[in-house]
């Protein structure tokens, strides 16, 4: 499927560079030297295993390169930086793939598929791989690729293995690459290209936003499978743990999973979050909300102890923790950019534009501005100096902030300057009580994404279609049951205009989209559709929706993975 994705282009412009250095030309990678440095891991995709690790290692009588991971892994190859000034006569690729058996000594089939980003705007194209037969593992690919490659346009090749026969993470080994010139002529290829890891935004997937964050000092350890480790609480974090707030723990496992112990509860030696922690879908950050902590070692934090441990299921290792006070994560739909919005200035001193009509007509009931911001404080704020109500600071030391943004609600404007927006005045500016500098503002209405707790996730929910087309299974019983009241279901997907909702086809109540026409809440990476949504339109008895949960969206869309939790609130 082609389609056009902003956010990944963006992410993987450094890949398209040439070699750092030059070596002699070679027309094949087999990894006999040991180097790899033209490709790696990449995590631009949702669903990526950014853990994957790669090996060169004996296989099949000569090197090869080992690819292993528990999730999805992607290898992105510099195909710029390799092909230099032949890389617009690349056509197709070639390369040996091979898997190994697995724990029960058996052979499954694996397959996978190679990505090819190509273009002006690095449309992606879609061509699977497998191997199916245990005689002929590893097998040879050849692949002819839909569209040629720009350079300087973020152009590059992925490999990844998407499916597996036996149910388990299957290690796949890749040797003897070949880029292919339309005659499929092998073309020279420059080794010493580097591979640049692209840029990627922390994955806040089933997260709430912290805010007034508080470090705990020096928390980085590590473990093995269900050891563990810590430290005593400073009396900073003690005072920071009140109703609503959060613990948050930045980790690496080698299964992802995640939690926290008190071992000096009076309660009793406590686990808590095990199996029920808000976890990302990149398995990076858990967070175990306070009343958790309570429900099991009681109502008065002077009884919890003064230790706090992390733990999992396997191997593990903590890189930072930290509490916070909760914040549902902020969307803007329809969003409008206020044009030129580009300026800094010192510590309280205001600057900023006449707004345009546009940005005059998104200012409705339920809207919001969003500044992208930087500020040495970390605090800034909207100024309306021509407000009839007169010169108007709004928002002074208490916009809402999250990663990097900072927003003010149109009721926050209109309850200092009046309820008629046409007395506000047209001049809005941005101050903050240190050196600032803002990178933009937009306005549009504002939606939440909850935080999630005790995820389930929906086996095998991996799906792609056209616009307007449904793809979808039925769903088992545990998703059945995480069904309840106050649940969620997020869903993990990319589309070419960032929608995406539910279809129930097979409701009682008539064939349902839930959560289209603005309803829903996603920014074209993560979307949540609720129960309560979904009972409005199929019933209150969940046992008359129907067995079968598709997705749709008004643009090509691919899905990576479905899962039901219960939401923070």
């Amino acid at each position: 499927m082609k389609k056009i994705i902003s956010w990944l282009l963006v992410a993987v412009m450094a890949i398209g560079m040439c070699s750092w250095a030059s070596a002699d030309p070679v027309n094949v990678l087999d990894f006999e030297d040991g180097v790899f440095a033209f490709l790696g891991v990449s995590a631009v995709k949702p669903n990526a295993d950014a853990a994957a690790s790669l090996e060169v290692v004996d296989y099949n009588g000569s090197k090869a390169l080992r690819v292993a991971a528990q999730g999805i892994p992607y290898v992105a190859l510099n195909l710029e930086g390799l092909a230099g000034e032949k890389l617009a006569d690349v056509a197709g690729v070639s390369f040996d793939i091979g898997v190994d058996k697995a724990a029960d000594g058996k052979f499954y089939a694996v397959s996978g598929v190679v990505y090819s980003y190509t273009g002006e705007n690095a449309d992606e194209n879609k061509a699977d791989w497998s191997v199916y037969m245990e005689k002929k593992n590893p097998r040879n690919v050849k692949i002819a690729f839909k569209a040629p490659f720009v350079a300087g346009a973020g152009n590059y090749v992925m490999i990844s293995r998407e499916d597996q026969a036996g149910g388990e993470p299957a290690t796949f080994y890749l040797d003897n690459i070949r880029f292919l010139d339309a005659e499929g002529n092998a073309i020279a290829l420059d080794p010493a290209a580097v591979y640049v890891a692209e840029a990627s935004e922390r994955d806040l997937s089933n997260l709430v936003a912290l805010t007034n964050a508080v470090e705990f000092p020096d928390f980085h350890k590590s473990a093995g499978a269900w050891a563990q480790d810590g430290l005593e609480m400073p009396q900073e974090i003690i005072d920071a743990l009140v109703p609503g707030s959060v613990v948050e723990v930045e980790y690496a496992s080698a299964d992802g999973s995640m939690w926290i112990v008190m071992p000096w509860a009076t309660a009793g030696w406590m686990r808590v979050g095990q199996g029920t922690a808000a976890i990302n879908n990149s398995k990076t950050i858990a967070q175990i909300p306070y009343e958790m902590i309570e429900a099991l070692c009681g109502e008065d934090k002077s009884t919890w102890g003064a230790m706090m441990q992390c733990e999992s299921a396997s191997d593990w290792e903590v890189f930072a923790v930290r509490v916070g006070q909760r914040a549902n994560r902020i969307v803007l739909k329809n969003a409008v950019e206020f044009p030129g919005f580009t300026k800094s200035a010192d510590a309280w001193a205001q600057d900023g534009l006449e707004m345009p009509q546009e940005i005059i007509d998104a200012l409705v009931p339920g809207s919001v501005v969003e500044i992208t911001y930087s500020s040495e404080d970390g605090d800034i704020w909207l100024v309306m100096p021509w407000a009839t109500a007169g010169w108007m600071r709004v928002s002074q030391g208490t916009a809402a902030k999250m990663g990097g943004k900072a927003y003010i609600t149109y009721e926050e404007i209109a309850a200092l300057c009046g309820e008629d927006k046409s007395t506000w005045g047209a001049m809005m500016q941005c101050e903050g009580s240190s050196p600032w500098e803002v990178y933009g503002v937009r306005v549009g209405q504002k939606a939440e994404f909850f935080g999630l707790t005790n995820l389930v996730e929906f086996p095998g929910f991996t799906k792609s279609a056209d616009a307007w087309a449904q793809d979808g299974l039925e769903m088992p019983q545990e998703i059945i049951d995480a069904l309840v009241p106050g649940s969620v279901v997020t869903i993990s997907y990319d589309s070419e205009d960032g929608n995406m909702w539910l279809v129930m086809p097979w409701a009682a109540a008539g064939w349902m989209r839930v959560g289209n026409d603005g309803a829903d809440v996603a920014d074209g990476k993560i979307a949540q559709v609720t129960y309560e949504q979904i009972e409005a339109l199929c019933g209150e008895d969940k046992s008359t929706w129907g067995a079968m949960m598709q997705c749709e969206s008004s643009s090509a869309w691919n899905v990576y993975s479905v899962a039901v939790g219960q939401a923070i609130k």
